[in-house]
């Protein structure tokens, strides 16, 4: 799990260093908590169509290179922490997260953000996040776009908890190892073993092959890294991208020589977003 975890910091850089105007905190409802969130609010006049981040698990106060770069595009960005990870409430679960990311783009699009347009939203999600961006992008058909970098499919990793043995000892292993840190992870009453047990019980509704034809009415962009030891390529990238052809979706995909490392793929996901997401 850490090597998900270290898909954030290899997009990341100190915000301080490269924002346009300084991040703002908000707080978003999810689930009975509070998502804590930070907004960069895009350059330039009138409303700015917004991007949405999901950052990879935990999902910490990091603002990754690509949240500023596409700022200073003129794009508003949000990065949601998800519950029972980092500054925001509740305890972290595979279900909960996917309800997180139903419950920004519902606040966008309800209660609104200033300065930008709810109407144009689009997503953009790293590893975990990328499971979560596509997982939300198929339940809202609002969603006009979506990204997904180095996507971690909880669906085939749980799956695979339940039949590999060795597999789920390092995976619970690292995710011992936040635990430990209540400001990193909060697993519940349940703990570690509880997390990956109710993960495993929905493992097949997890798997993003089944979401592809709710994906096939609007552009998707997925990369994925060919020596990826985290979420391996012929089991994670190979089965979504031949969903999304069966599906006749209208999808853009990158295959790189590299293993769980977002930047490689960051300026193209950038390039889809500019080019695909909002039209002229």
């Amino acid at each position: 799990m850490k090597s998900l975890a270290c898909a954030v910091a290899l997009l990341a850089l100190p915000a301080a260093a490269v924002a346009q105007t300084p991040p703002r905190d908000v707080s978003i409802p999810s689930g009975g908590d509070a998502l804590a969130a930070r907004v960069l609010d895009g350059a330039g006049e009138g409303a700015r169509p917004v991007i949405v981040l999901f950052n990879g698990f935990p999902a910490g106060p990091n603002i990754p290179r690509v949240a500023t770069e596409l700022q200073a595009a003129g794009y508003s960005v949000v990065l949601p922490q998800y519950r029972g990870t980092g500054a925001s409430g509740g305890t972290i679960s595979v279900a909960a997260s996917r309800e997180d990311g139903a419950a920004v783009v519902a606040w966008l699009k309800g209660q609104g953000l200033a300065g930008a347009d709810p109407d144009r939203i689009g997503l953009l999600g790293v590893s975990y996040g990328g499971w979560v961006a596509l997982q939300t992008a198929a339940g809202d058909p609002g969603v006009r776009c979506v990204a997904a970098l180095v996507p971690a499919d909880m669906g085939v990793i749980a799956a695979r908890w339940s039949t590999d043995a060795e597999y789920r000892s390092a995976w619970k292993t690292d995710l011992d190892s936040f635990a430990v840190d209540p400001s990193a992870a909060r697993f519940g009453p349940a703990g570690v073993d509880g997390f990956m047990a109710a993960a495993v019980d929905a493992a097949d509704a997890h798997r993003l092959t089944r979401r592809a034809a709710e994906l096939a009415d609007r552009p998707v962009f997925v990369a994925g890294g060919r020596r990826d030891p985290a979420a391996p390529f012929a089991d994670h990238y190979v089965p979504l991208v031949e969903a999304l052809r069966a599906a006749n979706a209208p999808f853009a995909a990158l295959e790189f020589d590299g293993g769980h490392n977002p930047s490689e793929a960051s300026a193209a996901a950038r390039s889809f977003i500019e080019r695909s997401c909002f039209g002229g």
